[in-house]
């Protein structure tokens, strides 16, 4: 089987663009055009010339590559459609990015090839493509985007064929079909959307007619808000970001005094919500379908990310804000149905597998409500009392200490997550510390486990530390480096290097730290598991949430829907059969949380 990697370059500028409009809004925009492809093969095919010229019958068969698959065959696809070039199907459509991604190097190909090949790739070429049509170019930088984007294709098939031994088959199967759902778009209620867009508006006019520098200068000038300040008789706040909480206290306090405190405060908020809205307008086509994008391993533990811009499907708000529900934007026609499934507290029962607590685990299997199962481990809850759901506040607090304390949390920073008093928050951390043994002595030997594979390399035996996950995938964190010594406690602070971006960036690593990374990881594993089960299954999957799948059927075939994704996913996977799993589920005709 031969191999082809393929590289399309288009038309763009500020308004015709794939970051505004989403892939088919773009591939469909009156100015857009698909100019030039290259292709290099492992047969020694090298292409540079038009779609239309392009002998695609060598793909039949065969695999092809493009670094950014959700781009170039995508755009295949469409182009397809549309008649601009023939329909064929290859064997196999595969990623770079996606595969860069599970082998820990950066994502894009300029950061890829720098770091697997110690390459530096000048992107300048591209930036000056901005604006300029093909038949507009002179014939030196038709050479210059010519010789540019052959290079692409060469640095995408030398990923390949440095990397893909290490890419499993499986995991293959995973990033295709992360691409197939997005492919086929999301059901938008474009009335609603419409309205929204009209809200959003309002609100932004009203608020920013409350802001007293507006049309004199930047409506988000701090040296502006600071002079109002002044006026006002007021110190102003150190910080203006929400996070901080000395600012957030100030806002709070001095909004409710002064009218453009909170409207220069919402302001923000109203326009960053405003881009979410627009975003879901302009890439949602004729056909009512919104198309964006999920990232295979967007996180270094494999999860799935949003795929960028100003719209993340993977974090949209949970409730109204300023009159705007964005979930509601997602429902389907008269005759469908979202059929929606998620996971149950997934991430708290693999930290459990992984310290081997059969006991915690058997405990959960047998009890309805997992907060329960602790608050019994805990000392807190008795099973003759009945259901712990009769108590909320114990429930709430058994709810924090599990959510909060299993990846070791100091008690100062337990205290500000769970929102409890000092004193209470200490002895939260203790209980919990004192009945999860299993789990403190997984954070010991990932601690031993760090500094071992350091030393080893210090020995000059270089050996990056690894975590083994059930599923055969292993968390590789390369050689360890060391920091200096953390203040006061004369020990060594153990450093890893992880993508992101272009970059290879440091992070620290401790126990809890990767305990935590590998508990998400094999959630992560399981969940992905479920996805190709469920879509083996006959489901048309259009989008799926952190834990959750939603899946798109026919009314009178969603109750069905529902019982086969519940029992997919409290089935658990092959390789793990002993890890207890629960799901819940809704049929919905709008989405919500």
């Amino acid at each position: 089987m031969e191999i082809y990697a393929l590289d399309y370059e288009t038309y763009y500028d500020k308004r015709c663009s794939i970051r505004t409009l989403g892939p088919l809004g773009y591939f469909s925009h009156p100015e857009f055009d698909a100019y030039l492809l290259t292709v290099k093969g492992t047969d020694g095919t090298e292409f540079v010339g038009h779609p239309k010229e392009f002998n695609w019958d060598l793909l039949i068969g065969n695999t092809a590559l493009s670094h950014n698959a959700a781009f170039d065959e995508t755009l295949y696809l469409y182009g397809a459609t549309q008649s601009w070039w023939p329909r064929i199907d290859p064997a196999a459509w595969h990623c770079t990015a996606d595969l860069a991604a599970y082998v820990r190097i950066p994502r894009s190909l300029k950061g890829a090839t720098s770091t697997a090949f110690g390459l530096e790739i000048d992107k300048s070429t591209r930036d000056n493509m901005s604006g300029k049509k093909w038949e507009s170019m002179t014939d030196e930088f038709r050479a210059e985007v010519s010789a540019y984007a052959i290079k692409d294709s060469e640095l995408c098939l030398r990923l390949w064929e440095e990397f893909s031994d290490r890419w499993p088959e499986e995991e293959r199967i995973i990033s295709t079909l992360n691409r197939r759902i997005c492919q086929g778009g999301i059901p938008i209620d474009t009335g609603l959307l419409k309205k929204q867009l009209e809200i959003i508006n309002e609100k932004l006019f009203e608020a920013e007619s409350n802001i007293p520098w507006l049309g004199s200068k930047p409506l988000l000038s701090r040296a502006a808000f600071d002079e109002e300040c002044q006026k006002a008789g007021l110190e102003p706040p150190a910080s203006l970001a929400k996070t901080n909480p000395e600012s957030k206290k100030w806002m709070d306090y001095n909004s409710q005094k002064h009218d453009w405190i909170a409207a220069t405060q919402n302001w923000r908020r109203i326009n960053a919500l405003k881009k979410k809205v627009e975003s879901f307008d302009v890439a949602t086509m004729p056909d009512g379908r919104y198309y964006g994008g999920f990232m295979y391993f967007g996180a270094h533990t494999g999860r799935f990310s949003g795929s960028g811009g100003n719209l993340n499907l993977q974090n949209l708000p949970r409730d109204e804000m300023f009159g705007i529900n964005l979930r509601h934007l997602i429902s389907t026609a008269p005759d469908k149905r979202l059929v929606v499934a998620d996971l149950s507290q997934i991430e708290v029962r693999t930290l459990c597998w992984l310290a081997g607590d059969w006991a915690m685990l058997d405990e959960i299997e047998k009890c309805n409500d997992i907060y329960e199962a602790f608050a019994i481990r805990f000392g807190r809850w008795k099973t003759e009392q009945g259901e712990l759901k009769q108590d909320p506040k114990l429930r709430h607090k058994v709810k924090a200490m599990v959510l909060g304390c299993g990846y070791g949390a100091g008690k100062k920073r337990f205290a500000e997550m769970s929102g409890m008093d000092q004193k209470d928050a200490d002895d939260a951390v203790d209980l919990y510390r004192s009945t999860m043994e299993s789990v403190t002595k997984l954070w010991r030997k990932y601690n031993i486990d760090i500094s071992g594979a350091y030393n080893l390399t210090q020995q000059r035996i270089p050996t990056p530390f690894t975590v083994d996950l059930p599923s055969g995938r292993i968390l590789d964190y390369g050689l360890i480096k060391t920091d200096k010594m953390e203040e006061g406690e004369g020990r060594l602070q153990y450093m890893a290097h992880f993508p992101k971006g272009a970059k290879m960036v440091p992070i620290k690593l401790w126990g809890g730290f990767v305990a935590e990374n590998a508990s998400q990881a094999l959630a992560r594993d399981i969940f992905s598991d479920m996805l190709v089960r469920v879509a083996r299954a006959g489901h048309k999957i259009i989008m799926h949430v952190h834990d959750e799948i939603v899946v798109e059927a026919n009314k009178d075939e969603a109750d069905q829907a529902l019982s086969d994704l519940l029992k997919i996913m409290s089935t658990p996977p092959q390789w793990i059969p002993d890890i207890p799993l629960d799901a819940e589920g809704a049929i919905l005709t709008r989405y919500t949380k």
